[in-house]
């Protein structure tokens, strides 16, 4: 019976080795490579958050303007200088601008920022560039400050000849000839409501005109008699004459309009040159 026991509990400790053994190789394995596996997750992961943070984020420069117009509130002045240089000195800053309103914000900002910094060639640059897309552009003294200010002006009066020319140049012009083309001088104005009217008046007085004088001509026949038309005579010759009549006046109405909106035209033109400094 002892050596039965003895048996017994020798075989279960071999079996108990032998299964331990076969355990350690092909379990352990997959024990430890569960771990890699997790690392290699985790690697995985890793690489995701490197991929997501490789993947930078592209500003536009309506975007950078809006941090630079930040930083300037700040006072962070060489921090706007970095962010709009690049924008700034660009040749095309039509292109990285479309919108005047941001393409001035950026100029001034800038040229401000230079001047506070001790750039005085790029702020001159900068605000050379400002009066000429806006000559009637200021600064105002109560939110810049008096030597940004005092610069500004600097240069609105060392380049007064070249803006000056460029202001010229931009202005709509003025040709009092057109004003006496019935239309032309409305549309020289861009005024587009007042041409339409004038025009659909004068188009449908014209009509009329055109209409009843026809209808004149051929009742009065080779006799000039109205032979069977002789009731629609009157009628017919007293609408061809006021039609006719306030197809002039219309038409002289709109030529003195043109007129006198170009000169108003004109005189403010002369007024923003003396604002101006011009």
């Amino acid at each position: 019976m002892r050596l039965r026991t003895f048996a017994s509990i020798a075989l279960a400790l071999l079996v108990s080795l032998t299964i331990a053994r076969a355990d350690e190789p092909d379990g352990g394995a997959p024990d430890g490579g569960a771990p890699d596996g997790g690392a290699a997750d985790g690697g995985a992961a890793d690489g995701g958050a490197a991929d997501g943070g490789a993947v930078a984020i592209v500003q536009t420069p309506g975007d950078t303007l809006k941090l630079a117009r930040d930083e300037f509130d700040f006072g962070n002045y060489e921090h706007v200088v970095g962010r709009l240089r690049p924008i700034v000195e660009a040749l095309e800053i039509t292109r990285e601008l479309p919108e005047k309103a941001d393409r001035l914000e950026a100029l001034r900002v800038y040229g401000i920022a230079c001047t506070l910094t001790g750039r005085r060639t790029a702020a001159e640059g900068a605000f050379l560039l400002l009066l000429r897309e806006e000559p009637s552009t200021q600064l105002d003294p109560a939110l810049v400050r008096p030597e940004a200010v005092a610069f500004f002006g600097e240069v609105r009066a060392r380049h007064r000849a070249e803006l000056l020319a460029a202001y010229r140049k931009n202005r709509r012009p003025y040709y009092w000839a057109l004003d006496l083309i019935p239309l032309a001088g409305q549309l020289q104005n861009r005024q587009w409501k007042k041409a339409i009217i004038f025009g659909a008046v004068e188009l449908a007085l014209l009509a009329t005109s055109i209409t009843t004088g026809v209808l004149l001509h051929d009742y009065e026949g080779n006799t000039h008699s109205f032979e069977g038309h002789t009731a629609a005579f009157e009628p017919l010759r007293d609408v061809n004459w006021i039609s006719f009549g306030l197809l002039l006046g219309v038409t002289t109405g709109g030529i003195i309009d043109a007129f006198v909106v170009g000169a108003r035209r004109a005189d403010r033109d002369r007024q923003t040159e003396a604002r101006l400094g011009f």
